[in-house]
């Protein structure tokens, strides 16, 4: 049995722009928790959280790093999310499975690009959040500017517990507002404050003291009539605030000195919410939705958050208990395989350390080994429950590259190698076009493919180079024509006749190709005419322009005649191919394009830039409008315009930017470029 229970678990995950101090406060806090003897640096690539090759060489986070510890009363199950806007996939799982986030500020570079966007994964998770601005031992940095920035770009109530003491600009400790006392960046010892501390302590804490009574009608009256408020009623409220997400507690502090990490999680013990406290879960089941409690007396319910590779226990599988317990040697129940595996080994995760346990209850984050049935996102019970809990929000990955082998060789081996990846990352996905016989893999990023590249090397042996896509283009009829053809054969014996004539036709966007018959009389027998169909169809793959498959037109044999001896189904199969390839000549062909629908987000002070960017692209703008201080813009750009578009958008945005796009019709390509398309076409077949 679990020697803790769902109210002793606090599950928080540390989320930030890259840069900021994550790996850093991570290894504080594991220090001061007595689970490591030294702390580790990321220059160095000694850190428990970025233990893999890749993460050691860049000297950032690619993957969340999973940590479980006892401190003080409580069992804490600590997330240390990448900070890379190309891995933001970690992030949208790891406050899926907490119920506190902690946001990490670089105190010298304030609010950054992706930190309003990881703010924004926390709240749509429904997290208790926190705010620890890092890095005020660096020259130049201010307290007020950076509170006043994060107060320009979030509108919660954001409430200073902690703030830096500087004396001129050396960085000295921090004063705890609420305690009143001074925490020293050497020693890390508290002490009562000086009278210049007293003279800081003045500035902010009326203002602390105001939002935290504002909470409660009975303080508020206490305060207005001069009554004694207690440093209990005081906690107490200030713990209701953090719980209904009225409040966002804000510490300071060095991470780099391992100053003011102590009074962060002494309050986040007392202040984030426990397992217990999590609203009760929502799950579909069958047409109806059901409630559960986060309790260890419900049946077993969990959710798979996390999938990776371990090169010496194989496929782990992380997961977030919601209900109930689960103990080693029993079986989970998969609804969407509808099948039942034994759980051989239960773990708890330490870095790049697994941990086994017994038992994990309600509210632990653990992981199992070697069922490779599980996937992320994955509803896992024990009571053959049909029910389903919603998946995971992972952002869309825009980057489309095609992936191709260094040796040809290795073409397969590479193949295995990129789905067995992407099975690990909801982020990266892959296809095969068969009609461009390339295997197309989509990214966040340029550096996210990269990591990926060094990755399949590392485990599998076998790496990639990225090339370009090519455009599935596709050629169409514009006039109505016809054709006949007579095909005869003669060469001794039994020759061959068949003989044709069919009407060619354009046909609406988007319908493809239909074949009919009106013949009369016999003209032709009914067993030839599905050979005549046949003929077009293995045809009309090849268009007469650029061999592109012809599409959107009707073909009607109407007329014909037939040989008692030499008639055959092959005879009127290549008929009915020369009538095609001669009516396509006819028919003025014409080069399509696929369009895609693009929706993109940036910031006011960018529409200019974006909209004359699309124009570029031979897009065509159809809408636009406002959303929370952004502006949506809608258009239909060709999809050959947009291969390298998620790189150019955040170039062009500085990285406040992100876009959508799914497939919406095909168009005529001008003729211009479609003369382009026909040469490249003509190159590459010579």
């Amino acid at each position: 049995m679990s020697n803790y229970k769902t109210k002793d678990i606090k599950n928080i995950s540390f989320i930030s722009h890259g840069g900021a101090g994550k790996t850093t406060l991570t290894e504080d806090v594991l220090f001061n928790a007595g689970k490591i003897e030294q702390i580790g640096s990321v220059d160095e690539g000694s850190t428990k959280s970025d233990f893999i090759p890749e993460e050691k060489e860049h000297k950032y986070s690619v993957n969340s790093s999973y940590f479980s510890f006892k401190l003080k009363e409580n069992q804490v199950n600590l997330i240390d999310t990448p900070g890379y806007a190309d891995f933001r996939g970690e992030v949208a799982s790891a406050t899926r499975m907490v119920e506190s986030s902690v946001l990490l500020i670089n105190a010298d570079s304030g609010v950054e690009v992706n930190t309003n966007y990881v703010w924004n994964i926390a709240v749509e998770n429904n997290n208790s959040r926190f705010v620890f601005i890092n890095k005020f031992d660096k020259e130049g940095t201010n307290f007020k500017e950076v509170i006043n920035e994060l107060e320009e770009n979030f509108e919660d109530s954001l409430l200073p517990i902690t703030i830096p003491y500087k004396e001129g600009d050396e960085y000295k400790g921090v004063i705890d507002l609420l305690r009143e006392k001074f925490i020293g960046v050497k020693d890390g010892k508290e002490s009562e404050l000086n009278d210049a501390q007293q003279e800081v302590l003045k500035e902010y804490k009326l203002e602390l003291v105001e939002s935290i009574i504002e909470l409660d009608e009975e303080l508020m009256l206490k305060y207005l009539e001069d009554e004694e408020i207690t440093d209990e009623e005081m906690n107490n409220a200030l713990l209701k605030g953090v719980l209904s997400k009225e409040l966002v507690p804000v510490f300071s502090g060095s991470a780099l000195h391992n100053s003011g990490v102590k009074s962060l999680m002494d309050y986040l013990l007392k202040l984030a919410p426990s397992a217990a406290d999590r609203e009760s879960l929502k799950v579909q089941a069958g047409e109806e939705e059901k409630e559960f409690e986060t309790t260890e007396e419900g049946p077993f319910i969990g959710m798979v958050g996390k999938t990776m590779v371990d090169p010496y226990i194989g496929k782990l599988s992380i997961f977030r208990i919601y209900s109930g317990s689960i103990d080693k040697g029993e079986e989970l129940y998969v609804p969407r395989t509808k099948d039942n595996y034994r759980v051989s080994k239960l773990y708890k995760l330490n870095g790049s350390e697994q941990e086994q346990v017994e038992q994990l209850i309600a509210g632990d984050i653990g992981a199992v080994a070697k069922l490779d049935d599980l996937e992320t996102s994955d509803t896992i019970t024990k009571e053959d429950l049909d029910i389903k809990i919603d998946p995971i929000k992972f952002p869309e990955p825009m980057l489309i590259k095609a992936a191709a082998p260094a040796d040809e060789a290795d073409n397969e081996k590479m193949s295995s190698a990129i789905q067995r990846y992407s099975l690990e990352d909801p982020t990266f996905k892959v296809d095969y076009n068969k009609a461009t016989k390339q295997l197309l893999i989509k990214g966040m990023g340029t550096v996210h493919l990269s990591v990926v590249n060094d990755i399949c090397k590392r485990k599998f042996d076998v790496g990639f180079n990225l090339v370009e896509p090519k455009v599935e283009y596709k050629e169409t009829i514009r006039k109505k024509v016809s054709t006949e053809v007579k095909y005869k054969k003669q060469s001794g014996g039994r020759g061959q006749y068949g003989h044709v004539m069919i009407r060619f036709e354009p046909l609406p966007r988007g319908r493809g190709f239909e074949f009919d018959e009106e013949i009369f009389g016999g003209a032709i027998p009914s067993q030839y005419i599905p050979a005549v169909e046949k003929g077009i169809l293995e045809t009309k793959d090849d268009g007469v322009l650029a061999n592109y498959p012809v599409v959107d037109f009707k073909a009607t044999v109407y007329d014909g005649s037939y040989h008692d001896v030499d008639s055959s189904e092959m005879a009127f199969k290549i008929a009915a191919s020369k009538a095609f390839k001669q009516a396509m000549q006819k028919a003025k062909p014409v080069i399509l394009e696929p369009i895609m629908d693009v929706k993109v987000v940036v910031p006011e002070s960018f529409m200019g830039d974006i909209m004359g960017d699309l124009n570029s692209r031979r897009g065509k703008i159809s809408g636009m409008e406002p959303q929370d201080g952004t502006q949506k813009i809608k258009a239909k750009v060709p999809q050959s315009e947009l291969f390298s578009y998620a790189t150019d958008l955040k170039s062009i945005t500085g990285g406040y930017g992100y876009f959508t796009m799914e497939f919406s019709n095909y168009e005529k390509v001008p003729s211009d470029i479609s003369e382009q398309i026909i040469e490249k076409r003509a190159n590459e077949e010579d």
